[in-house]
């Protein structure tokens, strides 16, 4: 591991590896500038050799470098685990092999993970004591963070609502209530040629189409199930959507809805509040920084 040397004008590289792109910024002075992407290589040595470059890309002074990406993240080993978008980013020690090759201190954190830790920082938790993140994506994510600490398990895995068993037939939440999966069930049950996306989807509903509505609901019906087993289950102050849908307000409207019916259905006298995040685009990057920050707590106080 690399020795961490702060100079006075120096900032954080901040990185987002996901299945499509990679994402980059400068973090300095309480922003995020140089936002840049790449799309995600398809070996491991093209993804290092382009995060490799990014310092002279930016041509700015780094001290750090702080890095979120898919799958169980182990920040004590260094290494991810499991399954994740970019299976090439596991089982090895990838943060210290990118320390090495960057010769600065390098984080790693979960994506899901480093959005929950964003909102809680400066973010649309950051006055509440306790959040669960649900991010709705590809698949769904999420994160449970206590007094602006992660929680993570014994092995690395809690928060990965995902992965919840959701019918008789072993199906996940992931397979069954990603705005991907609705698009991809509507496309084939409408014959279209082309993948119809989630946002079509809701316009469709919008002016009467039956099948639209059917698989909009299907979907809300298994996030909103979700959502009550979280909320049940840990009792946090506040619940966050995170995702694309996550601004549509139309989406966050119903869905508040359909978790509050549940809750009084079923007799649960809970006061979670239930918003959007804060931060979509960028969540990622700045939960990054906060991972970084909280490995190296001086140099949360300097920027």
């Amino acid at each position: 591991m690399n020795m961490l040397t702060i100079q006075n004008d120096s900032g954080l590289l901040a990185v987002d590896i996901g299945g499509t792109s990679v994402k980059y910024g400068y973090w300095i002075k309480q922003e995020m500038q140089d936002l840049g992407k790449f799309a995600t290589p398809s070996t491991w040595p093209e993804m290092k050799a382009q995060l490799l470059s990014l310092p002279e890309q930016i041509a700015k002074p780094i001290h750090g470098v702080a890095v979120s990406l898919p799958g169980s993240v182990n920040v004590s080993t260094g290494q991810i685990s499991g399954v994740t978008a970019v299976p090439y980013l596991t089982d090895f020690p990838i943060r210290d092999e990118l320390s090495e090759g960057f010769k600065r201190p390098v984080t790693i954190q979960n994506d899901a993970n480093c959005a929950g830790l964003a909102e809680a920082w400066i973010g649309n938790a950051k006055d509440v004591s306790s959040v669960a993140l649900l991010v709705i994506g590809t698949g769904i994510g999420g994160s449970l963070i206590q007094d602006g600490k992660l929680l993570t398990g014994r092995d690395h895995f809690m928060g990965e609502f995902g992965y919840s068993i959701m019918d008789g037939n072993d199906r996940t939440l992931s397979d069954l209530a990603s705005p991907v999966k609705m698009a991809q069930r509507y496309t084939q049950a409408s014959h279209s040629t082309q993948i119809v996306e989630a946002p079509e989807i809701f316009e469709r509903a919008k002016t009467g189409d039956l099948l639209a509505n059917d698989c909009l609901n299907n979907m809300l019906r298994w996030l909103s199930l979700a959502a009550y087993n979280v909320i049940t289950s840990f009792d946090p102050d506040r619940l966050l959507i995170g995702g694309g849908i996550s601004v549509r307000d139309d989406f966050l409207k119903m869905f508040r809805n359909r978790v509050h019916t549940l809750l009084v259905k079923k007799g649960a006298t809970v006061t979670t509040d239930i918003d959007r995040c804060r931060f979509c685009n960028q969540s990622n990057l700045i939960g990054a920084v906060a991972q970084f920050q909280n490995e190296y707590p001086e140099t949360s106080t300097v920027h």
